[in-house]
Formats: structure tokens, C-alpha cells, sequence
């Protein structure tokens, strides 16, 4: 279980972890320990925006921080994710073409202007 839940914070985030042994079993139970990554990650938040809060940082830095700090420490895999699909949904093609795009490591205009709507949107 040990090296499931390692496995799960190598693969879903940047947070340094002990390397794990990569074997099937680690591998079936690794989905299990998604909530813990992301309750890790919204901890570092919420500890981010205590120590911001404290040292009576203004607004705009708190939520810029607040907005960046689980795309760094997710390494980005979720944005990647969202900005893909956001090119996806809006390319209005086939399904085959819309699986193309999913699959295509360019970046597109729906892609930049989902992730910019995304930022605004936690920002505020």
C-alpha cells in the first residue's frame, strides 16, 4: 500500500517522494491515494494563504499565489488535461478528430483561451 500511495504522489504531482517499487499490484491501488494528493495540495493552500494572510499580503498576491501554487505543485498534468480538452470540445469535429486533438502535444487558441478564462476566474 506504501508503494501505491508513493506511486500515486510521483505520478500526479511534484511533491519528492521515496521511490517506490513499480509493479502491478502498487499499480491497481495507486487511484486509491488520489484524494490524499490532492488533499496535500489543498493543504499547501490553505497553508499558503495563512502565512499570505499573516504577513498582511495584499489581495491581488494572495490570489495570484493561491491560483499558481497547485499548478506547480501538481506539475501542471491537470492544466495539460484541461487545455487539451478545452481544444477538443471547441474544434467541433468528429469524434475521430476530436481524439486527434486530445492526442496532439500543440497547443491551440480554445486551448489558451480556456486556460486564461481558468486563471482569471480562480485569480478572482
Amino acid at each position: 500500500m506504501l508503494d501505491s500511495m508513493l506511486m500515486a504522489f510521483s505520478l500526479y504531482s511534484r511533491i519528492p517522494v521515496p521511490q517506490a517499487k513499480w509493479n502491478d499490484e502498487s499499480m491497481r491501488w495507486c487511484i486509491c491515494f488520489l484524494p490524499l494528493v490532492g488533499l496535500v495540495i489543498g493543504a499547501a493552500q490553505w497553508a499558503a494563504f495563512a502565512l499570505l494572510t499573516h504577513f498582511s499580503f495584499g489581495p491581488v498576491l494572495r490570489g495570484a499565489v493561491l491560483a499558481v501554487l497547485p499548478i506547480l505543485l501538481s506539475g501542471g498534468i491537470h492544466m495539460d488535461g484541461f487545455m487539451d480538452t478545452c481544444d477538443a470540445i471547441h474544434s467541433y469535429g468528429s469524434r475521430e478528430k476530436r481524439l486527434e486533438i486530445l492526442k496532439d502535444p500543440h497547443v491551440g487558441a480554445f486551448a489558451v483561451i480556456g486556460g486564461i478564462v481558468y486563471f482569471v476566474l480562480d485569480f478572482g
